[in-house]
């Protein structure tokens, strides 16, 4: 064996050594995280799943955000694609639903029954049109929902037409009023 030959093969064991160790590393450091890793508390995810669900209940036709797994999607969603002071806005939105349902109905929010969820959100939502932007949580949630519920596959698949892509391209397609949009 020449020199040539022997420090590749040092350079190749060195570097095999190296990133064993590191995706070894990698999967120590992902067995060690919480199941649910982000910004939001798995309380506070469970939050925003009732509110998203409240926002996009289960139909005859379609399973609801519950269903889809909403939650996590918001949770990932906004650690993910939020700057902080967003993150912290609906961070402190959630905390405030949650203390209107106890001071109104003595309930945490996601034991309200489905009207008074929806009662409250009616509130928040009218009253989201006279706050300020900087202190208006519930537009955001309410993106949250729809994002989260429309990019599972349960909201591809059931409740919005779904078509693999690539398909063949119909250029005019009939529509039929009550039947569900394109996605």
């Amino acid at each position: 064996m020449n020199r040539r030959e022997a420090l590749k093969a040092t350079a190749a064991l060195g570097g095999a050594l190296a990133l064993s160790g590191g995706i070894l590393a990698a999967c120590e450091r992902a067995q060690e995280q919480p199941p649910t890793a982000g910004m939001l508390s798995r309380q506070q995810q469970d939050l925003a799943e009732s509110v998203a669900d409240t926002i996009l209940p289960k139909t005859a036709s379609s399973p609801g955000a519950k269903e889809a797994g909403a939650g996590a999607a918001i949770n990932l969603l906004v650690t993910d694609c939020y700057e902080p002071p967003q993150q912290q806005l609906l961070i402190a939105g959630l905390r405030t639903l949650d203390q209107r349902a106890e001071l109104r109905f003595h309930k945490d929010f996601a034991d309200l029954t489905r009207a008074q969820r929806e009662e409250m959100l009616r509130t928040i939502s009218n009253e989201s049109k006279q706050a300020r932007p900087e202190t208006n949580w519930y537009p955001l949630m309410h993106e949250l929902a729809l994002r989260a519920y429309f990019s599972s596959q349960i909201g591809m698949t059931k409740a919005l037409r779904y078509m693999q892509v690539p398909g063949k391209w119909v250029g005019c397609t009939p529509y039929t009023p009550g039947e569900p949009s394109w996605g």
